[in-house]
């Protein structure tokens, strides 16, 4: 079994993409669908949404209750 992280997403090196996964989080919480929470912030960033999309489902992934 994978060892659990004591982070919710490994560290981001670029800022811009830790900008876009942020801002994506921020509209998800807001009640948008995450898809389309990652489209949005990747085109305002101008990064890759594939980067944006791992970093925000991993954050989902790690939450604890």
């Amino acid at each position: 079994m994978a060892e659990k992280s004591k982070y919710a997403m490994d560290y981001i090196k670029d800022k811009n993409v830790y900008k876009a996964v942020m801002f994506a989080c921020r509209m998800i919480r807001e009640g948008r669908h995450p898809a389309g929470a990652c489209e949005i912030a990747a085109d305002y960033y101008g990064v890759s949404e594939k980067k944006v999309h791992h970093y925000v489902s991993q954050r989902g992934g790690r939450k604890t209750k």
